[in-house]
């Protein structure tokens, strides 16, 4: 059994597997929605259709802009209503479904990713998830057909993953008539071209007896009057795709435009990104898939020293591994797509550990493919410069993979740091009582849970090493997470390097459930002796995360302490030399 607040990802930080939430695998969605798989089968021919065509990324590229025939011909084929609910027009996709064709889409052309994800998975979904009837009335059908585009505008000069502190203001007017907004808004995609947008401001509100400034919600248009596009903005990749500054200058929102209700701005922007980063997960999957097909035909094609580059060991250690992580990563879609269509379990914190887990993978891969193709890799009009531009802003979006795993680990240490929290007196001597305190968090969170330490799932035999490495690896992120806490104990919140071993510790403990979960699943359908490349990849990836795990684990300890010191005091010589601080080695100025 699993409630709403069931996370599998917060539950072995302290120990705890909820195998329930893995095991079994997913099935395949044409499984379970024949009707919504054949219609996903007709997004990617229709897709694939037009790649080369009407998608033209070179010139997409070059000239910093989609041509309006290109979304007139997305908005024909239905890739502008894929969340909108057909009864407003739209397709009404579940969440593994969207995924699959952004994944597609995203292997075609990062610009029109970013395009279709602004306006289906930020903008439309803001009004789908929290418009009330009159709202989606009005703009969801428009927003289906492509009569205008959605965006969506958080993002400020001053403020990017510290969403919560945003500076915009919004004031009520005449008795709450209208709204009038003032601030400014920065890198919103559609912007230029949208016609309605969701947005954030800071509104006063009651809260225990005192007026104080909480974040709230608004749909706002353009031709609302206050509004103004500043210009747009110039970028290192996804150039087809626009990003505009916003101006709100007394800005008149009339009162039904408020977007759910007063003070709950924060809400609506985290269950809007928590969606949109499984989305983002997919198209870094894609774009990962595509790459590595691009890999392997130069690999083969380009031939040094009497033998193709794909002979040799360098290369296919650069094919393997990331051939293995996008089976990590496609394992991982899986599972938080089920999670996420669910509707009753908490994947927020899965949500980021696919994301920063496959942002990081396509960047690793582009890089991989440039270094192969040499100068061709650095130069226009090959492809491959383009990919390694376009795939970096994945590390940004949706929140910054520094701020995502501070957010993974500070959550994942909530519940065991409640539980010794009960126990303040022994809190007191945390030496003495380490071994105490330890075993006391982790029985308390599994008794609340009602779970063990273990996988309690019959795998095959193939599987059973990788099944004991990862029961042993969670035991120790539990007792690794005790240690830091009574180490740490308040200022556990400010020890980032910590916190950042912890989560990607948890990362790679959740991708590799996720790999002996889809492995068992295949192995289940099509029995052994069918999927012997599928289980060489769950081998490389289970070992190689096992080891990545294992650092991290070591650097939790004394020598991790020594060199996070030496790191300060470094940083604190570089800060006070404002930058590089030794003397020239050949020649002092």
């Amino acid at each position: 059994m699993t409630d709403q607040q069931s996370s599998f990802t917060r539950g072995i930080f302290a120990g705890v597997v909820l195998d329930s939430l893995l095991f079994p695998y997913p099935r395949p969605l044409d499984e379970r929605s024949a009707d919504e798989a054949r219609t996903v089968r007709r997004l990617i021919k229709d897709l694939r259709a037009l790649e080369g065509d009407v998608i033209d990324s070179a010139r997409f590229d070059e000239e910093e802009t989609i041509p309006e025939n290109v979304i007139r011909t997305f908005a024909e084929i239905g890739m502008l209503g894929l969340t909108i609910p057909r009864k407003y027009g739209g397709l009404e996709l579940s969440s593994s479904a969207y995924a699959r064709v952004f994944e597609t889409l995203s292997a075609i052309d990062g610009s029109l990713a970013v395009m279709v994800g602004v306006h289906c998975g930020l903008g439309s979904k803001a009004i789908v998830l929290h418009g009330n009837d009159q709202q989606k009335e009005r703009y969801l059908p428009p927003l289906a057909r492509g009569d205008f585009l959605a965006a969506y505008a958080l993002t400020e000069p001053d403020v990017g993953s510290d969403a919560q502190n945003i500076k915009t203001t919004a004031t009520s007017i005449k008795d709450g008539e209208y709204w009038r907004l003032n601030g400014r808004k920065i890198w919103i995609g559609n912007a230029h071209r949208a016609g309605v947008i969701a947005t954030f401001a800071q509104a006063f509100v009651q809260r225990r007896g005192e007026s104080v400034q909480r974040m709230t919600a608004f749909l706002i248009r353009p031709d609302m009057p206050g509004f103004r596009v500043v210009g747009t903005v110039r970028k290192l990749g996804i150039r087809g795709s626009t990003q505009a500054e916003l101006s709100y200058e007394g800005l008149e929102v009339p009162a039904d435009h408020l977007l759910g209700s007063i003070g709950r701005g924060f809400s609506v922007a985290v269950h809007v990104l928590n969606a949109g980063r499984l989305t983002l997960a997919a198209g870094c999957t894609g774009g990962t898939k595509r790459t590595l097909q691009e890999m392997t035909s130069y690999a083969e094609q380009r031939v040094q020293f009497g033998h193709p580059l794909a002979d040799f060991e360098i290369t296919q250690r650069k094919l393997s591994r990331t051939a293995s992580d996008i089976y990590a990563s496609d394992a991982m879609l899986g599972v938080l797509a089920s999670l996420v269509d669910r509707g009753d379990i908490d994947f927020s914190l899965e949500a980021a550990c696919a994301k920063v887990f496959a942002s990081e993978m396509v960047w690793r891969a582009a890089d991989d493919m440039v270094q192969l193709a040499g100068g061709r890799g650095y130069v226009k009009p090959y492809p491959y410069e383009r990919m390694l531009r376009d795939s970096r802003i994945n590390r940004i979006f949706e929140g910054a993979n520094e701020v995502l795993r501070l957010f993974i680990a500070l959550n994942g240490v909530q519940a065991p740091a409640q539980a010794l929290k009960e126990i303040g007196s022994a809190l007191r001597r945390p030496l003495r009582n380490l071994g105490l305190l330890g075993g006391y968090a982790t029985s308390r969170v599994k008794l609340r849970l009602g779970q063990t330490s273990t996988l309690d799932f019959e795998v095959h035999d193939r599987l059973k090493r990788h099944k004991d490495y990862f029961e042993k690896h969670v035991a120790e992120l539990g007792s690794a997470t005790d240690r830091a806490i009574v180490r740490h104990r308040e200022k556990i919140v400010d020890s980032q390097l910590v916190l950042e071993r912890l989560a990607n510790m948890a990362i790679d403990l959740f991708a590799t459930a996720c790999v002996i979960a889809r492995t068992q699943s295949l192995l289940d359908e099509r029995g052994i002796d069918k999927v012997d490349r599928e289980i060489t990849l769950c081998d490389l990836f289970c070992v190689e995360a096992g080891r990545r795990f294992r650092g991290n684990r070591h650097m939790l300890d004394g020598r991790g302490v020594e060199v996070d010191d030496s790191r300060r005091s470094v940083a604190r010589s570089v800060r006070d030399g404002k930058g590089y601080f030794v003397t020239d080695a050949i020649l002092e100025e």
